[in-house]
């Protein structure tokens, strides 16, 4: 039986991988904001007999000291983890901050990733086969803005989105870079259009939304390329797919100096509002 974490496991493609595991015999831990839709998850698990592997923990993740408690509820009760898949991800219309005074999106799709990679880190390499997977967009051109990284100006909510994919593609390039013992595989996956309420919400145009919903596949496909690469991840260290292809990690998205260089200004973030 194997331990897995799942953020945003209470919607769309993280709901979707949860339950996956669940059927499967795993246990598996979903991190989520609503009460609500913890009490489906656990209401759809003990459907299932499997009420005794599912675990919700709420938080609101666009805060650093909510992923501070996940992260030590997680070590408290959790001897490991051999799968941490991030989700999490809201699409807001306007700009938006924190109460510690970070852009909501910025704070819950990239930097909540971050400090999860690493403050679980010890508790994967306790895993013989440890994986994280980072639902994001990789294999998409785009730069980041280093001059508004997070979007003050001019936000607009399809650019901020992509955006932080491109925070994420690097991110998970400093990881692979800064992790020496090289044993857990950082998977950055695409699962390009996929029928989401959310995703849905971030399209103002009518016309956009009616050709995503054409083209966007249901949940229950789209998970399926992830379930492959949790089985059988690969054995390089970083590794990017969009969908079942993989991404080159020769693209400038994945530029080894850029990537020290958000490491960096993350860092000088969390030091900057004393978090």
């Amino acid at each position: 039986m194997k331990t897995i974490l799942v953020t945003g496991g209470t919607d769309g493609i993280g709901k979707g991988i949860a339950m996956h595991f669940l059927k499967k015999g795993d246990r598996v831990i979903v991190v989520g904001s609503s009460s609500a839709k913890g009490g489906v998850f656990y209401q759809e698990a003990r459907q299932l007999g499997a009420e005794d592997r599912a675990i919700y923990i709420q938080a609101n993740l666009s805060l650093v000291k909510e992923n501070q408690r996940v992260i030590e509820e997680i070590k408290d009760r959790f001897h490991y983890l051999d799968i941490v898949v991030f989700c999490a991800a809201k699409h807001n219309k306007e700009y938006t901050e924190t109460k510690e005074g970070f852009e909501t999106t910025f704070a819950l799709a990239y930097l909540s990733r971050f400090l999860l990679s690493y403050g679980l880190k010890d508790s994967l390499e306790k895993s013989a086969s440890p994986v994280i997977l980072n639902v994001c967009a990789p294999g998409m051109k785009g730069e980041v803005n280093w001059k508004d990284i997070q979007n003050r100006n001019n936000f607009e909510p399809q650019k901020v989105m992509f955006h932080g994919s491109r925070l994420n593609d690097l991110s998970g390039v400093s990881f692979a870079e800064n992790d020496t013992a090289g044993k857990i595989k950082y998977i950055l996956y695409n699962p390009w259009a996929v029928q989401t309420s959310s995703m849905l919400e971030t399209f103002k145009n009518p016309l956009m939304k009616l050709i995503y919903k054409i083209i966007g596949k249901p949940v229950e496909k789209a998970i399926v390329p992830v379930i492959e690469l949790l089985d059988n991840p690969p054995a390089a260290s970083l590794s990017a797919f969009r969908e079942r292809k993989a991404v080159s990690l020769a693209m400038e998205t994945f530029n080894k100096e850029n990537a020290r260089k958000l490491y960096n200004m993350t860092l000088e973030l969390r030091k900057k509002n004393r978090l």
